[in-house]
């Protein structure tokens, strides 16, 4: 008899310690812990120690007390939506974030998980509750500095293209006297034809039909040049169209033939891409084609026979190295189908010292008045903004240097140049 009282004793000791260890647990787990009474108005009967720091109200005050007692008016409906919504379901419900106010009048983040156990006629809904206030306030300033930096970026977006405009501008200003001239020239003849038909048109006569085609060749001259002039003095975001890479060459060489016969310089093509296309600002991509063929042509002033080289050829692009630090041609990549303009002059070349000073900003080894430095540093950044590489250096087996401009064929998939 003594000993099942003593094992009665026991067993009751044991069923105690057990259920004391399970609320010093509960008590002290590094997660807010609460349960409600869903058939008794959804009152809180539990409360742990992490509820009570996450929630600033102490357990002797919240047990007994229902939402409505502890929380704002909002915040209390919108536990009790949550609380009936969840006790319907039936099951588990995950709620990723929820804003609770502070009696000091804070607010609070929490993730919170909500379980609706039944007991007999008794609904009791146990929540258990992360604080991801300190997550959410990171992940905000995050979105504030990313926001800031999409800002900064934009601002340096324009002021490149700001600088792009200011670049095109004078060169703009150094072509105004080669195109003056170029289209004097069919106004010139327009003046002849005008004053030729303004004597008289015999019948017959065979020099009409001539001096009639001659005049609308020099329009069409005239005009090409001006279009082409004012094309490149507009400024506008980067807007690529399909062109043919020969007639855009072409038709710089045109803008700056009065400065190319003016300089005796030897104009030699080879054009081997017939069919090729690139996917370029037309307006922008002339800017460096000009600036590029000007800057080959001051080089050549102290040489007896300058001799300027225009080549465009199509190539599959062997292996690229990868310079994690090298945003030049970061877009290029080992296959890619690229078209390739090159040009080549037979001047001094680059100084040893200067080569890796020549796209810096501002920097110019011209005479004071002669350029702004700008030249070099806007085509390598015009050329990259379409996906491709700019690259000056000097001739290998000959006096000279060589500009290569290096730009993926229209093929690639598009969103390699946004």
């Amino acid at each position: 008899m003594m000993f099942g009282k003593r094992a009665k004793k026991d067993q009751d000791f044991e069923v105690s310690s057990e259920t004391g260890i399970f609320e010093e647990v509960i008590e002290n787990l590094p997660v807010a812990l609460f349960a409600k009474d869903a058939s008794d108005d959804y009152r809180f009967i539990l409360w742990n120690k992490k509820q009570e720091e996450v929630t600033t109200i102490k357990k002797e005050y919240a047990i007994g007390k229902c939402d409505f007692d502890l929380f704002s008016e909002e915040s209390a409906r919108y536990f009790r939506e949550m609380d009936e919504a969840v006790v319907r379901r039936g099951r588990v419900v995950t709620i990723p974030e929820e804003i609770v106010d502070t009696e000091k009048g804070g607010e609070i983040y929490l993730k919170t998980i909500k379980i609706p156990i039944v007991r007999k006629n008794r609904t009791i809904l146990v929540g258990i509750s992360e604080d991801i206030t300190e997550r959410v306030a990171g992940k905000a300033q995050l979105e504030k500095l990313n926001k800031n930096l999409t800002e900064k970026n934009r601002e340096l977006e324009d002021t490149q293209l700001q600088l792009i405009q200011a670049e095109k501008l004078e060169s703009i200003g150094r072509l105004a006297a080669g195109v003056a001239h170029e289209v004097k020239n069919p106004l010139a003849l327009l003046v002849m034809g005008v004053e030729y038909l303004n004597q008289g048109i015999e019948p017959g006569d065979e020099n009409v039909a001539i001096i009639m085609g001659e005049m609308k060749d020099a329009i069409e001259r005239a005009d090409r040049i001006v279009r082409g002039l004012v094309d490149l003095s507009s400024n506008r975001e980067i807007e690529r169209e399909e062109t043919d890479p020969i007639e855009l060459c072409e038709h710089v060489l045109l803008l700056l033939r009065h400065e190319v016969n003016r300089r005796s310089v030897k104009v030699l093509k080879d054009f081997q891409a017939q069919n090729a296309t690139i996917l370029v600002d037309r307006g922008k991509f002339e800017q460096v084609l000009i600036n590029v063929i000007t800057n080959a042509m001051h080089a050549m002033d102290d040489v007896e026979n300058p001799v300027l080289s225009l080549t465009i050829r199509e190539e599959t692009l062997g292996k690229v190295p990868r310079n994690e630090g090298d945003r030049d041609g970061a877009h290029l990549r080992t296959g890619d189908r690229v078209v390739v303009i090159e040009i080549c002059d037979n001047g001094a070349g680059i100084a040893t010292e200067d080569l890796n000073k020549i796209f810096d900003p501002f920097f110019t080894t011209k005479a004071t008045g002669l350029g702004t430095g700008l030249g070099l540093s806007v085509v390598r950044k015009i050329v990259q903004l379409h996906a491709g590489r700019f690259t000056l250096a000097n001739r290998m087996l000959t006096n000279g240097a060589v500009a290569k401009i290096t730009i993926p064929a229209p093929d690639l998939d598009s969103s390699e140049f946004n």
